[in-house]
């Protein structure tokens, strides 16, 4: 398994690429605001991704879908790719929200809408589920502790039961958290965005705490979701954009 990855900024954010990271070069997780300029400068073609995953439906994890989706449309009308991505998988409520932020992007009434819902197969996704998607890659969604419904990101190949690789996505610190570095993956990539203790995100000392106790001596930890420059400190390593891990 391939993780690269395109950014690691939040809403609050130094200029840094908002926070998103790829899958085997084809699956795509998370649409920030400045998601082609991600996909660009990690040279990612649109038309090799045939999955979308969207954690939760806050503006730095999802605000680019409109745009993503548009270029997409543009490159499917004009012939420029033979294929639309074939799957976009998001939280419960995932079909109206997406009406609603592709018309307030353009216009309702926009054609690529309606190309979108009918080129793609849109999955809510549901907790302890295991999705099994094609070339040989298993997904599983967590619930984080965040607002709105927000879910972790589970990751494994066909044939392993437990997941190679998992990311948080945005929560605090929690037991459900703690649980998933207890799973056996041997990359996490995890949210740091707090400033202290009992944030809204999970801080360093969150991590330090809670999380590295329970990894296996051999897996490894990346923060991502943070502001400003971060040193490495032992264990703790934080991830840059274009960072790729083979695991």
């Amino acid at each position: 398994m391939e993780i690269k990855i395109l950014g690691t900024g939040g809403f609050s954010n130094d200029g840094s690429f908002y926070n998103c990271f790829a899958i085997d070069g084809h699956l795509l997780a998370e649409t920030p605001p400045d998601i082609l300029q991600s996909l660009r400068a990690s040279s990612i073609p649109l038309e090799d991704i045939d999955t979308i995953l969207i954690s939760h439906f806050h503006g730095d994890h999802c605000f680019g879908l409109p745009f993503l989706l548009f270029n997409m449309f543009l490159r499917k009308k004009t012939k420029q790719t033979t294929r639309p991505p074939t799957r976009l998988i998001a939280p419960p409520g995932v079909r109206e929200w997406m009406r609603t932020l592709l018309g307030l992007a353009i216009s309702p009434d926009h054609p690529y809408i309606e190309w979108a819902f009918s080129n793609f197969e849109i999955v809510e996704m549901e907790e302890g589920r295991r999705y099994r998607l094609p070339k040989g890659l298993w997904l599983e969604f967590s619930r984080s502790y965040h607002s709105p419904e927000t879910f972790s990101i589970l990751a494994g190949n066909a044939g392993e039961e437990n997941p190679a690789f998992i990311a948080t996505s945005d929560t605090r610190w929690g037991p459900a958290i703690e649980t998933l570095a207890k799973k056996g993956a041997r990359l996490l990539l995890c949210d740091s965005g707090g400033a202290k203790p009992g944030d809204v995100h999970m801080s360093p000392e969150d991590i330090r705490e809670h999380i590295l106790p329970g990894m296996a001596d051999t897996a490894r930890l990346l923060a991502t979701h943070y502001a400003g420059r971060r040193v490495s400190e032992g264990r703790l390593e934080y991830a840059k954009a274009g960072d790729l891990f083979l695991i």
